[in-house]
């Protein structure tokens, strides 16, 4: 039976969990799919986050939770995640701070395809001024570097067709750039243009320096 798996790695986003469950259930049930899981990873946060999620789990057998022992940061927990995806799933890489929306994922998911990744891509972000152009000039840059590979303002916000989720699994590098990665091993892509908005709570917990595409 086809199966999706929602990864979203965080760490300290207590405000923000019980919305992000309630938004993918809603999603989910009004285009009728059952068949999905949400993978959280929890990068060593200091807050309720934990707790929060632990008491979710108890009552929504959807919900796991993977707990790092310190921070490792965001890649190594999506790597961690990607390890408990079974390698039939389709999957998606997603922040828990609804900056993306979760009903994109249910719009656009055919089980019956499993050739083709969904690249969601920025038509617009509601971001500051700095931030829009940092990340524009980042962008063009890794495009042109990586060969069309890494498509501009497009993040790990994919939707992965089993056969690349196969092969993020077996990849064995130390600090995989999974937007680079995940059109690598993709045998079409499809790329579909939003708006992405603002937290639904909180600061991000990225600085410039850290933020893709910046740190590669």
């Amino acid at each position: 039976m086809n199966k999706i798996s929602i990864l979203t790695s965080f760490r300290n986003e207590q405000d923000n969990i019980k919305k992000f469950i309630e938004n993918v259930k809603n999603c989910f049930l009004e285009k009728k799919i059952e068949n999905y899981e949400i993978i959280f990873i929890d990068d060593d946060s200091s807050d309720q986050s934990f707790k929060i999620l632990s008491n979710f789990a108890e009552t929504n057998k959807k919900i796991k939770i993977i707990k790092m022992k310190r921070r490792y940061g965001h890649s190594h927990s999506i790597q961690a995640g990607l390890e408990k995806v079974d390698e039939n799933n389709f999957c998606v890489l997603i922040d828990c701070d609804l900056q993306d929306p979760p009903s994109l994922i249910a719009e656009y998911l055919n089980f019956q395809d499993k050739n083709t990744t969904i690249h969601f891509v920025r038509k617009n972000r509601d971001d500051g001024f700095f931030q829009k152009v940092y990340s524009f000039i980042a962008y063009k840059i890794l495009n042109i570097i990586s060969f069309g590979k890494i498509i501009n303002n497009a993040g790990y916000f994919k939707i992965m067709p089993p056969c690349v989720t196969k092969k993020l699994k077996s990849d064995k590098e130390y600090l995989p750039y999974w937007n680079y990665l995940i059109t690598k091993y993709s045998q079409k892509n499809k790329k579909i243009f939003y708006t992405r908005g603002k937290r639904f709570s909180g600061d991000s917990k990225f600085g410039i320096l850290t933020l893709n595409p910046w740190m590669t």
